[in-house]
């Protein structure tokens, strides 16, 4: 099912395509990854994250990950997420949590005065949860609402991740000091991590980067020794498929944690592949 906020942006072609795919092509993951190219299915970056994350996933030996989405308004990113997992669940063996984290009442008044926190664009209470009948269309997520300065800590002192590690994480929390307290979720032992699990990033468009979202991931670099890490020319090459993903691949990022025990088992790069598979003549 896909979300009604997604529904307003899916244009008629575009459902029929999908739809075409869900009848007579769902075992097949490139021709999901052609859904992700061409923008054709809605929110196609949060499709693009879970397929990425499932693959190496299933790849490297996991039967299970974990999802996470921090900034849930009014849990339309969840549906969404629901939906493609479904459909990934098609053609790759794999499980999922889903777990959403959001105050519930809109940005919070804690540090509202901290500049870092783009006050200037973001306002007390904006983003309030209300269409609480979306509550109903979800089938498995966990819905955690609070302050993340709260909830992450006691998230991960309660969620054994060894069995599910932690593979897609989307951040659309606003605050700085949001995002830098949700980042702790980050911080944990490798085994509760795929090697290379994929970030999305939704506050981009006029942010600093000395505020926000980018001054949380920068510092997160400057105090760890995982790195989130830009995904080199995937917003460029994925552009030549489809124009909004020049700055949608932008948003994209992986946590590198150069110490996980499987950070360099080899495996095919399948949807690097298909990505670019126009472009590049060495790929077939």
């Amino acid at each position: 099912m896909i979300s009604d906020q997604s529904k307003v942006y899916f244009k008629t072609f575009d459902k029929l395509r999908y739809k075409f795919f869900k009848y007579f092509k769902y075992k097949s993951l490139d021709k999901f990854v052609d859904l992700i190219k061409y923008g054709i299915i809605p929110r196609p970056h949060y499709a693009l994250g879970l397929v990425m994350a499932a693959h190496q996933a299933k790849e490297l030996g996991y039967d299970k990950i974990s999802v996470i989405e921090f900034g849930c308004w009014e849990c339309d990113g969840l549906i969404d997420l629901e939906n493609y997992i479904e459909d990934i669940k098609k053609f790759i063996n794999i499980d999922f949590n889903v777990y959403g984290f959001d105050l519930g009442d809109g940005h919070p008044k804690n540090n509202h005065e901290d500049p870092r926190n783009r006050s200037y664009e973001l306002s007390v209470g904006d983003y309030p949860f209300t269409k609480k009948k979306n509550l109903k269309k979800l089938k498995y997520t966990k819905l955690i609402l609070g302050d993340v300065k709260d909830t992450v800590p006691n998230f991960l002192e309660t969620n054994n991740f060894l069995s599910a590690p932690l593979g897609f994480i989307a951040f659309d929390l606003g605050y700085y000091t949001s995002t830098k307290n949700a980042l702790e979720v980050l911080k944990n032992e490798s085994k509760y991590y795929i090697p290379r699990p994929i970030l999305y990033c939704d506050n981009n468009y006029f942010v600093l980067s000395n505020e926000g979202d980018k001054l949380a991931f920068d510092e997160f670099n400057n105090e760890n020794k995982k790195v989130i890490s830009p995904i080199g020319e995937l917003a460029e090459q994925m552009s030549l498929s489809w124009k909004k993903w020049i700055f949608l691949g932008k948003r994209m990022y992986q946590l590198s944690d150069l110490a996980h025990e499987k950070y360099n088992i080899h495996y095919e790069q399948r949807i690097n592949m298909r990505l670019n598979a126009k472009f590049t003549k060495t790929i077939i």
